[in-house]
């Protein structure tokens, strides 16, 4: 299978979730609202939150169908993925003081280690797109 070919399914895949993920906070602000209420981050992070996730999730989007700006959509996948697979983590090693609901849209109904599984695929899918993509641009070859 061509590395482009690759590139297009990993990309539609990254594409659906974080466009599932925005519109479904958007959608549903108050619901979102109240689930960012019962993170462990700051209460006065929550109002920020509520624009800021779904806005870096479609900027993500729309990054990743701009040809040209792939490598970074891909990059910013990586980063979104890694934060919130590092949260998930932590919830599951029990860091914070309580164990936050794992609510959310399509999701609400899997546990924390499902959460986990579900955002390490596609920790690892952002990677193995972000790593073809860079080969693709650099002429096939990778810096050491």
């Amino acid at each position: 299978m061509k590395k482009s070919l690759i590139i297009e399914v990993i990309c539609g895949a990254i594409i659906l979730l974080f466009v599932y993920a925005a519109f479904s906070k958007l959608a549903d602000s108050e619901d979102f609202r109240k689930q960012l209420s019962m993170q462990v981050f700051p209460q006065y992070l929550v109002g920020t939150l509520l624009y800021l996730l779904p806005g870096i999730e479609l900027l993500a989007v729309i990054l990743l169908m701009i040809r040209s700006r792939r490598l970074l959509g891909l990059t910013l996948s990586v980063l979104l993925m890694t934060t919130f697979t590092g949260y998930g983590t932590l919830v599951l090693l029990e860091y914070y003081d309580h164990i936050p609901c794992s609510c959310g849209g399509v999701l609400e109904n899997l546990g924390w280690q499902e959460h986990l599984w579900f955002n390490v695929f596609f920790l690892v899918l952002s990677i193995l797109g972000l790593l073809f993509q860079y080969q693709i641009q650099s002429g096939g070859k990778m810096k050491r």
